[in-house]
């Protein structure tokens, strides 16, 4: 177990090196906007931090259900961090976390493979088209169990402030999960905005 555990993090093709190097980057970037308590010239005219919790639903094309293949609902969690440097453009990662465990069939070998509550990295550009809709696009990786999956990720965001600091809203996703499957995702959203506005 323990050895298992070492090739985990410290092996030459483990996706935990990834996760590792982009939740300290995550934390080291929500840390430098929080640090920043008091409001100061360079404060109000930086950029805007933001994180976003959302509860959602993702709908996988290609699982295997008793034997047979079919499109499956499943439950989902999402963090995700993003930081605007101008009015439009942001850069961020996104999180998201199934909730169950399901099969899938490889579309060139035909082999399965057991995904076991996956989670999505993924870093992503957002671009803001008005005040209220954003889309995103980005390349990263879906984990499960030591097997990683590289992904596509396509979405559109729309968001209302309320007063004071924070954002609702809704996002829908496209996952292309390389060789494997497809899914979509709907999640309502809540965000904590900071930094320069």
């Amino acid at each position: 177990m323990k050895t298992k555990m070492a090739h985990l993090f410290f092996g030459n093709t483990s996706p935990w090196g990834v996760v590792l190097f982009w939740g300290a980057w995550i934390f080291f970037g929500i840390s430098s906007g929080l640090a920043q308590t008091e409001p100061s010239e360079s404060a109000s005219s930086g950029g805007i931090h933001r994180i976003t919790l959302g509860l959602g639903h993702t709908q996988l094309s290609g699982s295997f259900v008793g034997g047979e293949t079919q499109s499956i609902p499943l439950a989902s969690w999402s963090l995700d961090y993003d930081y605007a440097w101008t009015p439009r453009w942001r850069v961020g990662m996104q999180l998201e976390w199934l909730l169950q465990t399901f099969v899938v069939e490889n579309d060139r070998t035909g082999q399965n493979l057991e995904r076991t509550y996956p989670l999505s990295i993924i870093p992503v550009g957002l671009y803001r088209l008005d005040e209220h809709w954003t889309v995103a696009a980005g390349v990263g990786g879906e984990v499960s169990e030591g097997e990683f999956l590289a992904l596509t990720r396509l979405g559109v965001e729309f968001g209302v402030e309320l007063s004071g600091p924070w954002e609702v809203g809704a996002t829908l996703v496209w996952d292309n999960k390389w060789d494997y499957y497809n899914s979509w995702g709907f999640a309502c959203t809540i965000s904590r905005l900071w930094g320069g506005r």
